[in-house]
């Protein structure tokens, strides 16, 4: 009997004792995927001056034209991880310090190399399954770490990709042949009130981008940017405004005169009538 008594009073100890064990695990274990938008890792200080006025770094898998590659394929990983003290715990906040950490080490490898491109930038979470975006990154974050591999080309490129003004680098993608830039019908999402926002942004002198989104939504910029604490490069500050409105998948369609959208096929099966009356007229 006693021993009976025993058995029933440790059964639920030893429990309670193997969940407070695996609990830490469970939650280490945790890996939450995010996907990010490029522009805002990219315009921070740390990764300009990094790049200079003499290095470009083109995401998406396209290789443009003039560009001689140097390498087959080389790999970075970033890491950063939260900092309990200062509150900085925010995913978003952790993989955008691991992608600029990515950023970095490939632009180590290119001045090491003599390259003055990184091209055909991809997300590659351990080396497993290719991401392909010209504006977003794939980030792993935990409850220890946030994770960004990435993988590219090194390239010298004879066009200039990376800078306007000869001080800046620019977020330039290749051109993709989707459409003529002057063709506005062919322009993704929009509603007639759209196009005439697009018509009106061909009239802009450079340097200038413009941003689509699946739910309407368009940000068109060009020249100076009316805020000093914006980046200069106008693809940047018009993918930051597209996102920081909250809109669902924000896409460069076009860079200066050339259309760099690709159309993915979730995209293709949207109905571009759909666009919300008054979301579209949105820029600078």
């Amino acid at each position: 009997m006693l021993t009976s008594l025993k058995k029933s009073y440790l059964a639920p100890a030893f429990v309670c004792l193997l969940a407070s064990a695996l609990a830490p695990t469970l939650a280490q274990a945790r890996n939450t995927k995010l996907m990010l938008p490029v522009s805002e890792a990219v315009s921070q200080r740390a990764v300009q001056q990094a790049l200079g006025s003499d290095l470009s770094i083109i995401f998406g898998s396209a290789v443009p034209d003039g560009t001689t590659l140097m390498s087959q394929e080389i790999f970075a990983r970033g890491e950063a991880r939260p900092n309990y003290q200062s509150k900085v715990t925010d995913d978003v906040v952790v993989c955008k310090m691991a992608l600029q950490n990515a950023l970095l080490d490939l632009i180590k490898q290119a001045r090491n190399s003599g390259a003055n491109a990184v091209v055909g930038i991809v997300s590659f979470y351990d080396h497993l399954v290719e991401m392909n975006s010209t504006t977003q990154y794939e980030c792993h974050a935990g409850m220890t770490r946030g994770v960004v591999d990435l993988k590219a080309k090194l390239a010298k490129t004879d066009r200039v990709y990376s800078s306007y003004g000869g001080t800046t680098p620019r977020l330039m993608p290749p051109a993709s042949g989707y459409a003529d830039i002057n063709d506005v019908q062919q322009v993704p999402f929009l509603d007639q009130r759209g196009r005439e926002v697009y018509q009106l942004w061909l009239t802009r002198t450079g340097p200038r981008a413009f941003v689509v989104a699946e739910d309407g939504f368009l940000w068109q910029s060009w020249g100076t940017p009316p805020d000093p604490n914006l980046p200069r490069d106008p693809a940047l500050r018009a993918l930051q405004n597209c996102y920081n409105h909250g809109a669902r998948n924000c896409q460069l369609y076009a860079v200066d005169n050339t259309v760099v959208y690709h159309p993915s096929a979730a995209a293709g099966q949207l109905q571009q009538s759909t666009a919300p009356a008054g979301r579209a007229q949105q820029g600078e």
